[in-house]
């Protein structure tokens, strides 16, 4: 019995040397990796969803995005105070832009351009502290800066 797994132990540890043996000697030459070509294959109706999905983004001016509503107001002051708002947010916060909407009867303050929830989750926690009554919204958003 115990000549059977001295045996099965023997192969094995074989089998595992010339295996790895088999791994180290299957090196490629680089040189083969800087010539070459690829082709892909896709299906044409990927590329008309592709090119739909640019032409519709290029119709709303911009892509789905968030924005941090800052102010929601209607009456006689709403402008003034949406202004004011502006003005207060940019001398604190220059670095995002502040957009003013009419939406009849209401004035709002949103800032920033943000593409993911995430990236307005970070601002919205900075800018929280001076104004406690700010949330996210869904919005179409300007196309990002490509640098």
């Amino acid at each position: 019995m115990k000549g059977g797994y001295f045996i099965i132990l023997f192969t094995t540890a074989l089998l595992f040397v010339q295996k790895t043996d088999a791994q180290e000697n299957a090196v490629v030459p680089m040189d083969i990796w800087q010539t070459g070509t690829i082709t892909v294959r896709q299906d044409p109706r990927i590329r008309d969803m592709v090119n739909r999905q640019i032409h519709k983004n290029k119709r709303k001016n911009g892509i789905d995005g968030y924005r941090i509503q800052l102010l929601f107001n209607s009456g006689p002051a709403a402008r003034e105070q949406a202004d004011r708002t502006k003005a207060d947010f940019l001398s604190v916060f220059p670095e995002y832009p502040v957009y003013v909407l009419y939406q009849s009867p209401f004035f709002k303050v949103r800032i920033g351009d943000f593409r993911t929830k995430r990236e307005a989750l970070k601002v919205y926690h900075q800018i929280l502290k001076k104004y406690p009554t700010a949330f996210i919204v869904k919005d179409v958003v300007r196309f990002p800066d490509i640098d």
